[in-house]
């Protein structure tokens, strides 16, 4: 007898609706976990954030005050420890040497804001003040609180390791960095009980705290005498071995508690409204587990139904009769195209879809089923957006008879364009939009195949831009890439649609044109990419410009082969640049000779050190007052085994072109300091530097390793800079200086007057002597301008205490000239020309001889 379906249907009900229970129950749970952990979560992340906002608030006190103490400190030990310092200030102090002429004077207030700078005597007794940039007789002692004796006293004992004492003390109730330091000659000198003390003063005044506070982001920011609780913070304890405790205190930002209290209620309500919908849902789900058999026997009807349509594809599911008129589309169809797919049954097919309705027509003639074979159509969405569309149809077959399609229409508009999208990348640069390497040599090879002849020629100019490098060094790559950009589009007003526009990386540009068919046609592209390149762009409030040099090579004329006509069109544009830059220059067979040569040079180059091939001469310098001589310059020579001897200007260019004038440059410097130990130690050597070399951070390393590996005295070795070095990069140049002269080199400017600001480099940097460039003095005996202009020069000099040399004198009234003008040195073929070391001590012995 056959069983009751509804008892079983009822268990069923029964055993789901028990699982759903429990599985709702159970992710409840799991819910309220998940909010337990977020809730402590956010409470252990905010206290891990306040914490680490004030240990890094703390940090960037310490790194603030750290880097105003090493600059005052760093200011100090430049002073005292000068030789100039100590003439003008042991015994008694020059007060026009010291203030007058700023040499410790008012500029330590407004350069460093030093309120007080002393000079105390060996009994600690004040002998010159300046307090707020202004001459002051009020004592040190006086004007400080604090234990001054202790403080020199450190002084004293760490001026033998060229260190400096410093302590806080107490300055009209507030808290001071007070800075101690003995005055002396040099290292050597070890009387320090007699030598005179000199003390800077930095108030931490209001002013100075609100720089730190704003640069270093810590509002509030206030210093106090004495310490405060732990408690208190964020906080800076300064404390020292002498002087008094500093506290500085600023206001915390609580980052963390900011948080907990914005992110808190927002979880506490997320709470709530997930809570009522997983009552909501677990209500569904339950009454689902009741529907569910009803569910199943909905199933089964519709079950061969959506089979055919499910071995087809799935995307969104259409069907149609014999006529290809829709009667039914999914739910899917809606979502995907914005269109109401009740609207759209009863309407053909092929209205909504552009495809081939051959292809269904002859399916049903044949009786053959489509399978999985996609038809390649496209549609238009509610916003007449274009989609490209795979169709995937089959016959529905009632026995033999035709009754309809079904089938799913799949949306491939995203492949298409990212396949799209991939091929314009693979051929073009992808920071300008212009074409990239790979485009640029399809295009030559089709254009240089099919339309290149000698009445269509084709033009192809490499453009490189000038002055590029300093603008992502000064602005950054950011900065750098708008540059770029703005040049790509200049490049592209100025050609044709017709033309190829390319970019090969870095600051390189490729212009391939057809529609020029003279020279003077291309001339005229040439001049306007440069006028228009050369506009100024707008990078953060700041004009730039940039200039470009352009190398052009044709087609037939040059060649018909892509590479080569890149590299014929690259060799001019060496030529371009090799000519001054901002030019343009044709390719002519000439140039890949001197190419050539300039490659063969370099190779020998590289060879000559190790085959002992260069030689140094030495050109005598005589002191006027005393017509003796007082050293020499080195001057490099290149004894090439084919051309020749060669001069500097023959392979100095090169070498700094090509990285090779660093290993000369030190070969100099030491064969230089090797024979100037075997002239008389009172004789100097000058040897010139590259600017190349301040572009390393090497620099100091390798002379410091020169002078240990010779043993020659510094003071002996004169090191020649030109103003280029401060024009490229005057902050680092000053620092690389500055750690030259603490070696105890010379340090000289040559070629003065020939560059720009040329006072404004003797006043900020460390220079010991200047070298007036030969061009004054070859008109020196000829008019009283450059006499007038050869005197301003020497007066100045000797107003900043410099060494004044005059070079390039060539005639016995130019040195008489002068000598009439108390220049301090002088040098020159009228005085001797450059002879190699043996004759350079002939020439010394004779002139002592007489």
């Amino acid at each position: 007898m056959p069983q009751d379906p509804a008892p079983i249907l009822s268990n069923d009900a029964a055993s789901y609706t028990a699982i759903a229970r429990l599985a709702s129950r159970n992710f409840i749970y799991v819910i309220c976990a998940l909010f337990i952990m977020a809730g402590l979560s956010i409470i252990y992340l905010s206290h891990s954030l306040n914490e680490q906002q004030i240990q890094h608030s703390e940090a960037d006190a310490a790194i603030g005050m750290s880097s105003r103490q090493n600059k005052v400190s760093t200011a100090l030990a430049d002073y005292a420890f000068w030789g100039d310092a100590y003439n003008n200030t042991q015994g008694f102090v020059d007060k026009a040497w010291a203030f007058e002429r700023d040499n410790i004077g008012p500029s330590l207030f407004s350069t460093y804001g030093l309120e007080g700078v002393f000079i105390l005597g060996p009994t600690e007794a004040t002998r010159y003040g300046i307090i707020d940039g202004k001459l002051s007789n009020i004592a040190a002692n006086e004007w400080i609180s604090g234990d001054l004796p202790a403080l020199l006293a450190l002084a004293r004992i760490r001026s033998v390791e060229d260190e400096i004492a410093y302590a806080y003390f107490s300055v009209k109730g507030k808290p001071a960095f007070v800075s101690a330091a003995i005055i002396r000659p040099d290292s050597s000198y070890v009387q320090y009980d007699q030598l005179s003390y000199l003390l800077y003063v930095d108030i931490l005044t209001d002013a100075e705290l609100k720089m730190i506070e704003v640069a270093f982001e810590l509002p509030n920011l206030k210093a106090s005498l004495g310490t405060s609780p732990v408690s208190q913070r964020p906080q800076l304890r300064l404390q020292e071995d002498i002087g008094n405790a500093v506290t500085l205190q600023w206001k915390g930002q609580a980052l963390g508690r900011k948080i907990l209290s914005n992110f808190l209620p927002i979880l506490i309500l997320f709470g709530v409204l997930v809570a009522m919908l997983v009552k909501n849902l677990r209500r569904r789900v339950i009454h689902s587990s009741m529907m569910l058999d009803k569910a199943q026997r909905d199933l089964r009807i519709s079950e061969q139904r959506f089979k055919n349509i499910a071995e087809a594809s799935s995307d969104w599911i259409w069907e149609t009769d014999p006529d290809q008129i829709l009667t039914y589309l999914s739910e899917r169809f809606t979502q995907l195209t914005g269109l109401l797919h009740h609207e759209w049954i009863g309407r053909p097919l092929q209205e909504f879809l552009a495809y081939d309705t051959s292809q269904l027509v002859d399916m049903a003639k044949h009786g053959n089923a489509i399978g999985r074979k996609p038809i390649v159509c496209d549609l238009r969405d509610r916003n007449n957006k274009l989609h490209y569309c795979q169709l995937f149809a089959r016959e529905v077959r009632v026995g033999n008879q035709l009754v309809g399609y079904q089938g799913t229409v799949c949306d491939i508009t995203q492949e298409i364009e990212d396949k799209a999208r991939i091929e314009h990348i693979s051929h073009h640069d992808s920071l300008t939009g212009l074409a990239n390497r790979r485009r640029l040599i399809h295009y030559l090879n089709d254009h240089l195949n099919e339309e290149s002849n000698i009445d269509c020629p084709l033009f192809l100019l490499a453009l490189d831009l000038d002055r590029f490098k300093p603008i992502n060094d000064t602005f950054g790559h950011a900065a750098g890439d708008l540059v770029l950009r703005q040049v790509a589009d200049a490049i592209t007003r100025c050609t044709r649609e017709s033309d190829l526009v390319a970019r090969l990386g870095g600051d390189e540009f490729i212009v391939v044109t057809t529609g020029c068919r003279t020279y003077e046609q291309v001339e005229h592209l040439c001049q306007r990419l440069i006028e228009q390149i050369k506009a100024p762009i707008q990078i953060d409030g700041n004009d730039v410009n940039v200039g470009t040099s352009i190398g052009i090579a044709a087609a037939p004329h040059h060649g018909l082969n892509a590479m080569d006509v890149l590299r014929f069109a690259d060799i001019a544009l060496y030529e371009a640049k090799a000519s001054g830059r901002n030019l343009y220059r044709f390719y002519e067979p000439a140039m890949n000779q001197r190419i050539l040569e300039r490659r063969q040079l370099e190779m020998d180059m590289r060879l000559a050190l190790h085959r002992h091939e260069f030689r140094l001469d030495f050109q005598p310098r005589y002191s006027m007052s005393l017509q003796t001589i007082i050293g020499a310059e080195a001057l490099v020579r290149w004894q090439h085994p084919a051309r020749g001897l060669l001069n500097p200007d023959d392979f100095i260019p090169l070498a700094e072109e090509t990285g090779l004038i660093v290993e000369l440059s030190d070969w100099v410097l030491r064969e230089a300091c090797l024979n100037a130990l075997s002239w008389n130690d009172n004789l100097m050597i000058s040897v010139n530097l590259s600017s190349v070399e301040f572009q390393r951070n090497d620099l100091v390393d390798r002379v410091k390793a020169v002078l240990e590996h010779t043993s020659i005295k510094p003071q002996r070795l004169e090191l020649e800079i030109t103003e280029s070095v401060m024009l490229e990069d005057a902050a680092s140049a000053l620092t690389t200086m500055s750690k030259l002269k603490a070696l105890g080199v010379r340090l000289s400017i040559d070629d003065f007057g020939t560059g720009y600001s040329s006072l404004s480099y003797l006043r900020s940097y460390p220079f010991d002597g200047i070298k007036i460039d030969r061009s004054f003095i070859m008109g020196l005996d000829q008019s009283r301008s450059s006499e007038a202009l050869v005197d301003a020069i020497i007066s100045m000099g000797h107003a900043l205490a410099l060494t004044v040399t005059a070079e390039g004198i060539e005639t016995e009234d130019q040195l008489g000239k002068l000598n009439e003008l108390t220049c301090d040195q002088a040098q020159g073929f009228y005085l001797s020309r450059p002879v190699s070391s043996t004759l350079f001590r002939q020439i010394v012995e004779e002139v002592e001889l007489n």
